[in-house]
This record gives C-alpha cells, structure tokens and sequence, in this order.
C-alpha cells in the first residue's frame, strides 16, 4: 500500500495562480493551478480576486490545501498536477522506448512524428508537452498504450542480401 500523500508547507509563490509546495518527505514542487482557476466554476472567484489565492495553507492534518473562502484541493491531486506538470527529458523518451520493448519506427510513428523527430527529442533537455503527455498517459495505462501501439517490422541495418535463385 502506497503511504498517503500529506503537504507539509504550502504559500503562494510569485507567479499568479502557482504554489510552492512542500511534501511531506521534504520535495518542493512550483504548482500552477491557472487551468484550475480558469476551468472550475467554484475556482473562478480567484480571477476576481487574486489576493484571496495566496490565503492559502495546510488543512486537514496535510491530506490538502484549503483557503479562507472555504475552497480546498486534496493532496493526492495537487502532487498529480505537479507530476504533470514536470517536464520529461529525452531520456524518459528513451527509457519508455526501452520500457516497451519499441524500435524508432514504432515509438515514432506512436508519437506521430518522423523519425529524424524522434532521435532529436531523445537528445532534448525538455521535451515538448503533448509528447510528455503522451508518454505519461501510455506509461500509466496500458490500455491506451495497446489502443495506440502498431508493430513495424525491425529492419537489419546494412545493405540488403541478395535472395538465393530459386
């Protein structure tokens, strides 16, 4: 059983709409919660009034966040949006590559890029965010991996052999 998600420290950091968040074992994240804000009917207040976002604190023995106008946000789904949030580096492509057992062909052509694309990305400090999406969500689902997967046959390299003459 996985231990609980619990928030040590919580403010409101420069940038509007982010936290700063301390987990309990002592990792901090920067959560931008924009999409939240702008998405959610009951979030919505905060666009009127940006002061009252970073009244924000631990609630709840650290199981969430809450704010003075009742709002609250559980643990669990802030450290989502941060993991989400987190950017993947061409080594995460190569290592769901290798995960999956895939060649270039077929992470290529699961991604929906061109090869030449591909080994670029593997070389990438950041990588752009619909693929970090993608990856992730083919990671955690092997459901949505299988209903995108497509096998293509690994090619030898080199020149091709001459068939024997029938």
């Amino acid at each position: 059983m996985e231990p609980l998600v619990r928030v040590k420290a919580v403010s409101a950091a420069r940038k509007l709409f982010t936290l700063n968040v301390t987990w309990d074992g002592g990792s901090k994240s920067a959560v931008d919660l924009t999409g939240l804000v702008h998405r959610s009917r009951h979030f919505r207040v905060f666009i009127d009034d940006p002061a009252a976002f970073r009244k924000v604190s631990v609630i709840n023995f650290g199981s969430g966040i809450g704010w003075k106008n009742g709002l609250d946000y559980a643990a669990e789904t802030l450290k989502l949006l941060a993991s989400e949030q987190n950017p993947l580096s061409g080594k995460y492509l190569a290592g769901f590559q290798s995960r999956h057992n895939l060649n270039t062909a077929e992470t290529a052509c699961l991604l929906h890029v061109a090869e030449r694309t591909l080994r670029a990305y593997k070389a990438a400090d950041e990588l752009p965010s619909p693929i970090a999406i993608s990856l992730r969500r083919m990671d955690n689902d092997p459901t949505v991996f299988a209903a995108h997967y497509r096998p293509i046959e690994r090619r030898e390299r080199g020149r091709p052999r001459k068939q024997p003459a029938a």
